[in-house]
């Protein structure tokens, strides 16, 4: 479920766009929201979300024994992975916030709502998803570890995730800094990739 492309099935469905061939060239949800549109864009983040909550919420309940909390966790993992380097686009996915969210929305509820909360207040200040989406990441291993204090292997869990993460978005730092970085709602010129 992890690597489901879902910017570009619904880009070559609804647009004939190969997503990987406009705009940053991500196939992620804010890329999709730039140059397939906002309707698009959204439910790319939905489906993306959904990636990572469904398998770790259809895991809970099943017998694992001891080893519960941890398959779950692996489970989550597997899902970030798969999104992030997708076996059906070359190993090239998304940047992994969004799957991360339904994740951890699903291990630590409490957790990743703050984190969301902090995404969605950056985004409506910045306009810029990789600034909201850098700061949610920081902030998720700092949440799990307020609301689920005792969770050691999930609060290893959140920092890989959110170091994960910013990894992947290490151009759009570069892009900060040399003021580049283009907000959520700029749509890339005459629709080629951007250089």
């Amino acid at each position: 479920m992890g690597s489901f492309p879902s910017s570009y099935v619904l880009g070559k469905i609804l647009k004939n766009v190969d997503i990987r061939k406009v705009g940053s060239g991500n196939v992620g949800a804010t890329n999709a929201f730039r140059v397939l549109g906002p309707r698009i864009g959204v439910s790319v983040m939905i489906i993306d979300i959904l990636k990572g909550f469904l398998p770790v919420w259809a895991a809970h309940g099943r017998e694992f024994g001891d080893r519960s909390e941890t398959m779950l966790i692996v489970i989550g993992l597997a899902a970030i992975i798969g999104h992030v380097f997708t076996i059906f686009l070359n190993f090239r996915g998304g940047k992994g916030v969004a799957t991360t969210a339904g994740v951890f929305l699903a291990l630590a509820p409490q957790a990743a709502l703050v984190c969301i909360v902090i995404w969605v207040a950056l985004v409506a200040v910045f306009k810029m998803a990789s600034v909201a989406s850098i700061a949610a990441a920081v902030a998720l291993p700092v949440a799990v570890a307020r609301f689920n204090s005792g969770a050691t292997v999930l609060l290893y869990v959140s920092a890989v995730s959110a170091i994960l993460v910013i990894l992947m978005h290490r151009k759009n730092i570069g892009n900060l800094l040399a003021g580049r970085e283009l907000k959520i709602n700029s749509r890339p010129s005459g629709g080629e990739k951007e250089k």
